[in-house]
């Protein structure tokens, strides 16, 4: 049998209300929602951050650093999205966090 997290349309992938949110404020909902598509397909997309337990069911927390459009105006902003493989079934995606990247502090 097929991994479930491998097929295509497989895993539910949503963005929080807060996460929608703040998206909104940061001019950053394209980019949101293109990571949410991709979630679908890619689950574990960007670095491990920790596993959890939510009840019996274990949580992956990772987090994706997307880049900056100067010319849109849209600061590179770091997301925390965790992914919860079945069961139960459709694992899913949910995106927790958006969060602008700090620019670089100047050499003192």
């Amino acid at each position: 049998m097929s991994d479930p997290d491998q097929q295509e349309g497989a895993v539910v992938a949503v963005v929080t209300e807060r996460a929608a949110q703040r998206a909104k404020e940061l001019g950053a909902e394209e980019v949101l929602e293109d990571l949410r598509r991709e979630l679908e397909h890619q689950p574990r997309l960007g670095r491990l951050i920790r596993t959890v337990a939510e009840g019996t069911q274990r949580v992956e927390l990772y987090s994706t650093r997307i880049e900056g459009d100067v010319a849109a105006g849209r600061p590179a902003v770091n997301t925390v999205h965790a992914y919860a493989p079945a069961p139960p079934w459709p694992p899913t995606v949910r995106i927790a966090a958006i969060v602008p990247e700090d620019p670089p502090r100047p050499q003192l």
